[in-house]
């Protein structure tokens, strides 16, 4: 009998949320939570791949510091300052922007979100390279044993819609000649982010996974396919309750940014690069008075696995209590229902992952799932 193994990757589709689905992905019954990693995707996802934490693969938050002797992709933007506000926060600046930085080399996910333009020189993007394929991460990632595993695979992430994704990865495995089919979606991540946990839309993409994780198995049966399914996520998404305004507190004080301290207000993190003490002070005083966060010591980063020497992530950090987004932020002005990004602990933040067979004990964190992954692709071979 043919075997074959698809994997279907679902940003943000949270443990809790696929338990409280009443009938979502019958079809696979081995399931358990992962404990994800502190931050967003752009940690999570190399640690998934990888099997390390973001201090050893690097790849933590979207944007760092830039690095003395490293060019950053926005070397040269500080002149943005010049233009008048309404240019600065134009579509059709940030568009020619970003293709400007992909044309650098940039072969990685980034937006530029709502980062002031004329501060961009001062940071760098952590994913230049495509973590989605052979190569793209520092020390070897899943897809490089992928490439070198001599199976026959596809796979698809967030370049393509997800509808045209799950449409072609079902092809393939009907028609195609693959043993490996993977595909990554991002689109229910943006549904809950818009609606929370609860909304229309969220329902509606649970089901769309549902009724193809149903329909690919059915029909491997009928083909007589030993189909393995694996479907996982890179983490959970909690619902907001309250907001709060970081940026609005930071201005009442005497010390300013960026000419007393640089800052980057992430949607759940402010981090701070200081210029004084005297400005360190006050900020910490002020943030710690907010009561809706913490200061992130060094201690908790080691245990989190994203404490990094060189301090390219923040001098200090202020994580939200779960639950709490920052309106505004560099991410975005809005309020939303629905956010990730806090502390790994909380219930919401778990990820995800469910299989139709057996899953080893031992898989227990996101950084396991490279080595059960690659367990998966020995089975394919002929392994047990």
């Amino acid at each position: 009998m043919r075997r074959r193994l698809a994997v279907l990757l679902v940003d943000a589709l949270g443990y809790e949320l696929a338990a409280r689905t009443p009938g979502f992905a019958d079809a696979l019954p081995h399931r358990r939570p992962l404990e994800t990693v502190l931050g967003f995707s752009s940690g999570a996802l190399p640690t998934l791949f990888t099997g390390r934490p973001p201090c050893e693969h690097g790849r933590w938050l979207m944007y760092r510091r830039a690095q003395p002797g490293v060019r950053s992709p926005f070397a040269g933007f500080r002149w943005l300052g010049a233009l008048p506000p309404r240019l600065r926060r134009s579509w059709k600046l940030s568009r020619l922007l970003t293709r400007l930085v992909e044309r650098r080399g940039v072969r990685g996910y980034f937006d530029l979100y709502e980062v002031p333009r004329e501060l961009l020189e001062e940071f760098d993007l952590a994913e230049r390279d495509d973590i989605f394929a052979p190569g793209g991460l520092p020390g070897g990632s899943f897809w490089d044993a992928v490439a070198r595993s001599g199976l026959r695979w596809r796979a698809w992430n967030w370049r393509t819609p997800e509808l045209e994704a799950l449409a072609a990865a079902e092809r393939a495995l009907a028609e195609g000649p693959e043993d490996f089919v993977f595909c990554y979606t991002a689109d229910l991540d943006a549904a809950l982010h818009r609606e929370g946990s609860g909304g229309a839309g969220v329902r509606e993409r649970l089901a769309r996974y549902d009724g193809w994780l149903r329909a690919v198995a059915a029909a491997a049966a009928a083909r007589g396919e030993e189909l393995r399914l694996v479907l996982l996520s890179d983490h959970g998404m909690v619902d907001v309750r309250e907001s709060v305004d970081v940026m609005g507190t930071l201005a009442r004080l005497s010390s300013r940014w960026p000419q007393d301290y640089l800052a980057f207000f992430d949607s759940t993190f402010a981090r701070f690069w200081w210029r004084s003490d005297e400005a360190r002070r006050e900020v910490r005083a002020a943030l710690q008075g907010l009561g809706a966060g913490h200061w992130l010591g060094d201690d908790e980063l080691e245990r989190a696995g994203v404490r990094f020497p060189a301090r390219e992530y923040g001098d200090d950090v202020f994580l939200l209590d779960p639950g709490v987004l920052m309106v505004p932020s560099f991410m975005g002005a809005r309020p939303l229902a629905g956010m990730h990004g806090y502390d790994p602990a909380h219930p919401d933040m778990a990820a995800l992952l469910a299989c139709d067979h057996e899953v080893p004990a031992g898989v227990r964190r996101l950084a396991d799932v490279r080595a059960f992954l690659e367990d998966e692709l020995a089975w394919l071979r002929g392994g047990r």
